[in-house]
Formats: C-alpha cells, sequence, structure tokens
C-alpha cells in the first residue's frame, strides 16, 4: 500500500514519514490490555490452638499472559511506625495460593505477597490467633464453707488459669448450668475490664446451699477445664433479714468491642428488693430497639452490631421505690474498622505529570502510640518496595513521623507503571488497598455519556449517572445554572451528594439526591476535565432531574369480541405517577365477588395488558382490571371492568377469515382496474400509431407531388403574377435551387390543405411531448420572410441537393 502511493505521487521520505505519523495518529487507542494485578479473594484469619493446623488461601488474577506466584509473610513486629516482616518458607501449595501454619506459637498477622512479572501486590493481614488454656491450680474453685451468721453475700472464688483469649466462665450449681433466669440473686462478678470470675450470691436463704464449682473454655482446648468442687451451707440463721441495700458488686470499669461485634455492659448492683435500671448514653436514654436490648432485669445491656456510635461512657442508674440509690459507668471504646476515603482505584495519567497518590485511610489508631493523628498507621509500597522520601518521591508524614497516606512521585515515567499498595492497620487490622497505575505516552481524549433523565417522587432518592473515559482518568463535577454541586451547599444544604466509581480509565460519578423535593427539578449539567501539561480539557453532558407529586392511578379498559379456541387480550390503558401495576379479576356472575385469575390462565404483558392463552365459552364474562401505585408512593388505587364476549366457532364467520377475503377482493379490484387502465392505454397508443403513419405517408406524397410540380412551372418561364408572391423575386433568384427550397419550406410550414383526421382530436388536446402534431396555426408574411431568410444563407445551407433530399 505505501510503495503503491510513494509511486504514484513520487512522494519524498519526508512526505511518507508525515503520511505514516498522520495514519497512526488517528487511531484512536482503547487500553485494553494494560497489565494489572488484583487480589479477588484475600486470606482469612481465625483461632486455633497451639499446635494445630490452620488453612490461608490467597487468590489472584492480572490482565497479562504472565503467571501468577504466591509467597506468605507475617508480621514480626506491628507495635511500631513501621511494621516488620518476616518471610515464611512454602511448600508447593504456596504456590497455589495456600499457606499452612502448623505450629502458631504466637498471634500473628500473616499477609499472602502475589506477583505477576514485574508487578506485585500484598493482600490484607489475616490473624490468626493461637489460643491456649491451662489447667486450674489446685485452689483454683470455691472453698467449702459454712454459714451460720447473717451476712450480706457470699462469694465464691473462681480464679480463671493463664489463657489466651479471656475464656469464658461459667458456674455450675449441682452440676447444672448457674445462676439461670430465674436466679435473680446472684451474679458474676467482674473486673475493671469487664471479664467475669467469682460468683456473688446476695439475699441469702437456705436453698442456696449446694455443690458449687466453676469451669473456664476457649478455642485453646477441645475440652473445658475444671476447677475443683466446693460444698456451702446457708443455716437458717444465715438467712438476710428484710430490705438489703443496694451494693457495688462489679466497681466503674472499661471495655473495648469491635465495630461490628456484639458486647454486653453490666450494671454490677445488687440490692433487695430488686431496683429498677435505667441506661443512659451522652445524656439520652437508652431504648430497646433492634440492635440494643436490656437483660437480667436491667442490669444487662447488649449491644449488637457495634458502630462507632456507640463508643462513650454509659451510665446505669439504679432506683427502688422511684428514687435514685446510686449509679454506676461503663467506659466503651469502639476500635473502629479501616475503610480507604482516599483514591485507592486504577488510574491512568500521562508521562511527566506528578502522581498524587492518598489512601485516606479512616479507623482508630493504634493503640501502642500516641500519634498526632487519631487515624491508623500507614504505608505505601510500589511493586512490593516501601516508597520512602527521595529527590523524586515525597512521602508526606506527620510531626512524629507518622504516614499521612498521601505520596507525591514527581513526573511520572512509563517504568513507574505498576501495583500501588497503600497499608493501613491498628491493633486489631491490617488492611491493604491496591491501586494499579498505567503511565501512557499521550493523553487520549475525553468522552461522556449520562443518563438523559433520573425520575422519583417528592421524597425519595434518586440518581443520575454520568460516565467519562480518557487518560489522565478524568475528575466529574456537577452543576446547575452555572453553579457547582456541593454537597451541604448547593443546591440546598441537605438532600445532594455525589458518589464515584472509578476505574484505571473512567470515572462514574452519581448526582444522588436524598429526600428530593419538587423545586429540585431542572437541568443538571456534567462535567468531566482533567489536566496535561497545565493545560485543562473538560466535556460536558446534560441530564434532566425531574422530582414530581405522586397522584392517583387511572385505569380505563375496552370490551373485545374473542372467537373460541382463539387467544385473547384484554386492554386496559393506565396512567399515573409512579406508574401503576395491574392487577386483573374476574367477577362472579353470581354473588359479584372477585375470582383471581392463575398464571395458566393467562399472563400480564410489559404493557399491562392481560393475555389469556386459550378462550373457551367459560372464558367469557366481566373482568376486572386494578390499578395500583400506592406501594411505589402513589395515591390511591382505581379500577375498571370490561365485558369479553366469547363466540362460538361455527355461529360466524372468524374475524380473520373476513379480513382476509375483504384483502382478496380488493387486490382482485385493483388488479382489474389496473388491467382495464393498460389495456385502454395500448388501444389508444396504437390507434395513435396507425394514424400518424397515415399521416407521415399522406404529408410524403404531398411533398413529393409538389416538389414535381415547382420543377415544371420553373421551366415553363412565365411571367410572376400579384397572386405569388414568390414569383415577385427576379428570375434569377427563381432559377437557383434554394428558391424551390423556399417554396417547399413555405408549404410545409403552411399545411392549409391538410387538416387532422377527426379520431385524432382527442389525441390532440394532449399535447403529447415529442410529437409532430401541434395545432395549426396560420403562417404570417414576415415568418415566410424568416423562412426564407435562413434558407437563403448560404452558411446554413451548403449544398441545396441534400436540402431537397
Amino acid at each position: 500500500f505505501f510503495f503503491a502511493i510513494v509511486d504514484r505521487y513520487a512522494m519524498s521520505r519526508y512526505e511518507l514519514v508525515l503520511l505514516v505519523a498522520v495514519l497512526v495518529g488517528s487511531v484512536q487507542c482503547e487500553f485494553t490490555d494494560i497489565p494489572s494485578l488484583k487480589i479477588t479473594r484475600h486470606p482469612e484469619g481465625g483461632t486455633v490452638s497451639i499446635g494445630s493446623r490452620f488453612d490461608f488461601t490467597c487468590e489472584a488474577t492480572t490482565s497479562s499472559d504472565l503467571s501468577i506466584t504466591y509467597s506468605w509473610r507475617r508480621i514480626k513486629t506491628l507495635d511500631s511506625l513501621n511494621p516488620v516482616f518476616e518471610q515464611l518458607d512454602t511448600d508447593s501449595t504456596g504456590s497455589e495460593g495456600v499457606y499452612v501454619e502448623y505450629d502458631a506459637q504466637e498471634s500473628w498477622f500473616y499477609v499472602c505477597v502475589v506477583r505477576s512479572g514485574s508487578f506485585q501486590t500484598t493482600s490484607r493481614g489475616a490473624y490468626l490467633t493461637a489460643a491456649y488454656l491451662k489447667d486450674f491450680a489446685e485452689d483454683g474453685g470455691p472453698v467449702d464453707k459454712i454459714y451460720t451468721d447473717m451476712a450480706l453475700s457470699v462469694e465464691l472464688q473462681c480464679k480463671v488459669p493463664d489463657s489466651f483469649p479471656y475464656p469464658t466462665v461459667q458456674w455450675f450449681k449441682h452440676e447444672k448450668a448457674f445462676p439461670t433466669e430465674e436466679d435473680t440473686t446472684v451474679i458474676l462478678k467482674r473486673n475493671e475490664i469487664g471479664q467475669a470470675a467469682n460468683l456473688v450470691i446476695y439475699d441469702l436463704n437456705v436453698a442456696d446451699s449446694g455443690k458449687y464449682h466453676c469451669q473456664v473454655s476457649n478455642p485453646g482446648s477441645d475440652e473445658p477445664k475444671v476447677s475443683n468442687f466446693a460444698t456451702i451451707e446457708i443455716k437458717p440463721t444465715a438467712e438476710t433479714k428484710g430490705d438489703w441495700p443496694p451494693q457495688e458488686v462489679v466497681g466503674n470499669y472499661k471495655v473495648q468491642g469491635n465495630e461490628g461485634s456484639t458486647i454486653t455492659l453490666y450494671a454490677g448492683v445488687a440490692s433487695k428488693p430488686s431496683a429498677d435500671y435505667s441506661w443512659e448514653l451522652n445524656g439520652e436514654a437508652l431504648v430497646d430497639n433492634d440492635r440494643i436490648r436490656k437483660e437480667d432485669y436491667g442490669r444487662s445491656l447488649v449491644i449488637s452490631n457495634l458502630d462507632k456510635g456507640d463508643k462513650g461512657t454509659y451510665l446505669v442508674f439504679f432506683k427502688i421505690s422511684g428514687v435514685v440509690q446510686g449509679s454506676n459507668n461503663v467506659n466503651l471504646e469502639v476500635i473502629e474498622g479501616i475503610v480507604a476515603t482516599g483514591d485507592v482505584y486504577d488510574s491512568a495519567t500521562v508521562q511527566g505529570e506528578d502522581l498524587d497518590l492518598n489512601c485516606g485511610c479512616d479507623g482508630s489508631r493504634p493503640d501502642w502510640i500516641m500519634f498526632d493523628t487519631s487515624t491508623p498507621g500507614t504505608q505505601w509500597f510500589r511493586n512490593g518496595q516501601l516508597l520512602v522520601n527521595s529527590t523524586k518521591t515525597q512521602v508526606s508524614s506527620t510531626v512524629n513521623g507518622k504516614n499521612t497516606g498521601e505520596v507525591k512521585i514527581i513526573s511520572v515515567s512509563d517504568n513507574e507503571s505498576g501495583t500501588y499498595s497503600c497499608s493501613c492497620f491498628n491493633q486489631a487490622e491490617y488492611q491493604v488497598f491496591t491501586k494499579n497505575v498505567f503511565v501512557a505516552d499521550e493523553r487520549q481524549a475525553l468522552t461522556i455519556s449520562a443518563e438523559k433523565e433520573g425520575w422519583g417522587l417528592v421524597g425519595s432518592t434518586i440518581s443520575i449517572a454520568c460516565t467519562a473515559k480518557g487518560t489522565p482518568r478524568p475528575n466529574i463535577d456537577w452543576f446547575k445554572g452555572g453553579n457547582k454541586v456541593v454537597e451541604g451547599v448547593f443546591p440546598r444544604d441537605a438532600g445532594f451528594k455525589i458518589e464515584y466509581e472509578r476505574s484505571m480509565f473512567e470515572t462514574v460519578g452519581y448526582l444522588v439526591v436524598e429526600g428530593g423535593l419538587f423545586e429540585d427539578s431542572g437541568t443538571f449539567t456534567c462535567q468531566a476535565s482533567h489536566v496535561v501539561k497545565g493545560e485543562t480539557y473538560i466535556v460536558n453532558t446534560t441530564a434532566e432531574l425531574v422530582v414530581a407529586y405522586p397522584t392517583s392511578s387511572r385505569i380505563q379498559c375496552l370490551n373485545s369480541i374473542v372467537q373460541e379456541g382463539k387467544p385473547a387480550t384484554i386492554i386496559c390503558g393506565v396512567s399515573g405517577v409512579p406508574m401503576p401495576i395491574v392487577t386483573y379479576t374476574k367477577i362472579n356472575e353470581t354473588d359479584g365477588a372477585l375470582i383471581e385469575l392463575d398464571a395458566e390462565f393467562g399472563s400480564v404483558t410489559n404493557m399491562s395488558y392481560f393475555v389469556i392463552n386459550e378462550v373457551t365459552l367459560a372464558t367469557g364474562g366481566i373482568y376486572r382490571g386494578t390499578a395500583s401505585n400506592v406501594a411505589a408512593g402513589g395515591l390511591l388505587p382505581k379500577h375498571d371492568e370490561m365485558k369479553l364476549t366469547v363466540t362460538a366457532i361455527s355461529s360466524r364467520m372468524s374475524m380473520n377469515a373476513i379480513i382476509g377475503i375483504a384483502v382478496l377482493v380488493a387486490f382482485l379490484l385493483i388488479g382489474g382496474l389496473i388491467l382495464a387502465i393498460l389495456f385502454g392505454r395500448y388501444r389508444r397508443e396504437k390507434a395513435f400509431d396507425d394514424e400518424m403513419k397515415k399521416l407521415m405517408k399522406e404529408r410524403d406524397d404531398e411533398v413529393s407531388e409538389l416538389q414535381q410540380r415547382l420543377q415544371l412551372r420553373s421551366m415553363e418561364n412565365r411571367a410572376p403574377t400579384l397572386a405569388n408572391p414568390l414569383h415577385q423575386l427576379p428570375e434569377t433568384r427563381r432559377q437557383l435551387p434554394s428558391f424551390y427550397a423556399a417554396n417547399i419550406a413555405v408549404l410545409a410550414a403552411t399545411p392549409s390543405a391538410k387538416f387532422l383526421p377527426p379520431s385524432l382530436a382527442d389525441l390532440k388536446k394532449r399535447k403529447l411531448t415529442g410529437s409532430v402534431i401541434h395545432e395549426r396555426t396560420t403562417v404570417s408574411p414576415s415568418s415566410v420572410k424568416t423562412v426564407l431568410s435562413d434558407i437563403e444563407n448560404p452558411e446554413n445551407y451548403a449544398d441545396d441537393v441534400d436540402l431537397l433530399q
């Protein structure tokens, strides 16, 4: 192709290079094979007893054809600004993304390292709890004792053995779990961090006598550990008489709970009669709901699915006969889960631009060091290598050296494409967020598209999606009336926000309206932009936001006649805001009851019509269509009725047959008419041709006769007469051949002796294009002179003989 162009246009080398550049530059590249590496299955932690086996599994995908390899590490030291990793030996299963820990002596975070070519990333940490539980000491349980004197309470000891994690403590009386819900005079005593141990019995009576022991359990042992048994005897003289004033069995304490977990807070107070308990947080009384409930007559507060709003100091007040007797407090700290709020999505940029990395992790700070910011610890890696400060890389940190999660790489080059990983950690989690970055040679033009309309009712949530593509990956903003949409600022104080989804070359920006108002309706502009070498590129598109008030449903149905054995369609037109849903029933003609229609009988189409699969005579009757949009926020349902008439097969010709016959007759009539028109036209054309042939023959005979007469007259040499103006010319001119031609021309132009046949009178009026038949006209002397002048012009007639022929 290029050789042909060069040969055809004799192009120089410079011109050929320019042509190639133009052709290559016109190609719109779609980066579909950009290398990337993603972990699709992160390893999950668990709890296992020391010496047991635990399996970790990790899976990843890559867009390249290169293979993926796996290796494993564990974090040896996490209580510092920079965690220390320990490389683990892996057998053949390690290459498949599986690691087996056979003898976990300590609890660690385990991470999976994934490589594909030069790309490398790390999974989030999976915490493996190495649990253990030792035996009770000989004196670890309660002690035999006989109580003879009146006492306010009895406390039975349970010295929990060395263990990790802290075990569950359960007491038994006569080898049955104790206390039960009915044992309201018994309470577990807890330490300053809420760990249960001893058993306290108050409001003593003889029935409290019995054989007691405690047992503890955790995942470190398959069987619970059991303490020694003790016999407790309460003499009648030791029974508590009368009221027992409130006593703090458990003092103020603090406790930690992970976000999303369940925790129980205890009042730790006992009294006789039993006190009334109320709980408060930040001055607001707590009532039972789907997450918070009171147990044990209000002495326990159970909080499920912990979130950061649950942290704080809980006050529990205890009252007797409506009089507050005192209060206790429990300080709850919620360890917040780590989430990335920054740009941790795949992205593309252009060589020479600065690359900004922002992890923006939120969550609880590590508890081993007092950071000057209340956020998790942070580190950035590129292909597994820790990013540190250099002339090209700027790592932002706080005063005491904590990484803020922000890194800038100045003037990136193509060899800095790769997998960037941000690790965020605290005492409960080690999270890793992976971001694949592609550095392109040049900018790719912006494209943008948006949904044409976002529709919803007043008070609902509405979203409109806008998608933009380009290199660098574009940013998206929304505008209304030239003003930028800003959450909490414009178009109103609350209700508008923008949510994003990002990939390497694409950004999707959702304009979200919560609690939509009618006044929010209008035209919004989605703007996509990116900056390359200091120049900003922008593209726009628009979308309509429609917030409507709800209306009642509207419906109108049409009667129908159908033949037996055929399907039938019940047609009901509906409208309303929002669009109603239509249901159909049949009215029992006897009692007016509504009969439900099952799926075998028929179904509703997407146009809200009801199609009956096969009609029988019994199918006929009155049907009701009910339109309702109440479930979607509409106002009132409406209904309408229609009559379905079913005709027997033999009772009348089917509508299809009637239509078919009508169509056939119409075709026959149209066909006959066309044939008649064509035949009439053929006859007229044939008559016209015959008359033309006859006329032309007569004309030829007349011209031949006139030619002979003129020749004879020229030889007679008679003097001119006034009757013949042509003979007034000089004798010499009459002898010229052109003289005869002039006579012929005048006679031909003035055929006064001949008229058209009567049979052609109607054809004359048609003035057929190209026909020799025209209205006859009388030739004036001036026209004769014109004819003579033209004929006498020697330039027009070089050969008179040819003219006469």
